[in-house]
């Protein structure tokens, strides 16, 4: 297992870490939920991932995290999405964002998170409340770091000069989409911003819902994610131009005798400022597929000839 830090900051984390959304507590047990986290962690995992509005996850994960020795996990949470019709139940209010670490510090079982992450950008909130809040939660001992998922350079840019006019602690990551089929942080040059910033960049989706592992490329499967989550998810990946890159990404994989996944996860750890690459995994096949693909060693012509399979400038 490599480890890197998260940008500038003294917290490093495993390349991989295992995200919550849609597994466990949805599509699997507790039992299933604790051999895999069990097994990730003594592989060399450090890292999970999950967010209040994935509730039954954090649950499940809190159960099975709750048997390892707290110091060797680094758990990320987040909060923003409505979790009931409650009017302050949203947002990255003071109020809303307290409320939820207290509630995921009871769901997750631990006296404290070690990245809390804004899970978007609010419109409605001044910035300097949001921010004022996790500078206080971080001084409380409630979480050691936070940072930002879905914003923008200009909205990340932003938070940072109040931090720094006002002596805030700074965010320490944002958590994007990223993959082959989007690779939205070199597109939008919030890669250049990030390390600009000495912020760290943790990747979700990188396999964009399993369509770079192979997953639905004639159909879509009910069982899978894709096929279980929402029309609007696979209409957003499983289309016409994903699937003729995808068979492209196919054809390269059974020449290289490896498999779809490993390329596409090897490919995104190559990308400047890239420090973690957040998976979904529903199976300990799935899981040890994953970790296998760590042992690839991808030279430089191959990202190039990746990059310009899917029309990404380097």
């Amino acid at each position: 297992m490599e480890y890197r830090r998260f940008g500038q900051s003294g917290l490093k984390t495993s390349v991989i870490s295992l995200g919550g959304w849609r597994n466990f507590g949805y599509r699997l047990n507790d039992f299933e939920t604790e051999a895999i986290i069990h097994h990730a962690v003594a592989n060399g995992v450090t890292t999970f991932d999950t967010a209040d509005v994935y509730g039954p996850a954090e649950e499940a994960m809190g159960k099975a995290l709750a048997k390892l020795r707290r110091q060797d996990l680094v758990l990320v949470t987040k909060c923003y999405w409505p979790i009931s019709d409650n009017i302050n139940d949203r947002g990255l209010s003071r109020k809303h964002i307290t409320e939820s670490v207290h509630n995921s510090l009871n769901r997750l079982q631990t006296d404290y998170i070690d990245l809390f992450l804004c899970h978007r950008f609010d419109e409605e909130v001044p910035l300097k409340e949001t921010i004022r809040t996790f500078d206080d939660l971080i001084r409380q001992g409630k979480i050691l770091y936070w940072g930002t998922s879905a914003w923008t350079s200009e909205q990340i840019l932003a938070a940072l000069n109040i931090c720094d006019e006002w002596g805030y602690e700074r965010p320490i990551l944002e958590q994007s989409e990223y993959s082959l089929l989007n690779p939205l942080p070199k597109q939008s040059g919030l890669d250049a911003t990030l390390e600009k910033a000495g912020m760290g960049l943790m990747c979700w989706s990188p396999l964009a819902a399993g369509i770079l592992a192979g997953k639905n490329l004639n159909s879509i499967q009910p069982n899978s994610l894709l096929g279980s989550v929402s029309e609007g998810l696979s209409s957003k990946y499983h289309h016409a131009d994903n699937i003729h890159l995808e068979r492209q990404l196919q054809q390269l994989a059974l020449e290289l005798q490896v498999p779809m996944a490993t390329l596409a996860i090897n490919w995104l750890l190559a990308q400047s400022g890239v420090n973690n690459l957040v998976l979904g995994v529903s199976s300990l096949d799935q899981l040890n597929g994953n970790l296998t693909a760590l042992n690839f060693e991808m030279p430089t012509p191959l990202v190039e000839q990746l990059s310009s399979m899917f029309n990404i400038p380097e």
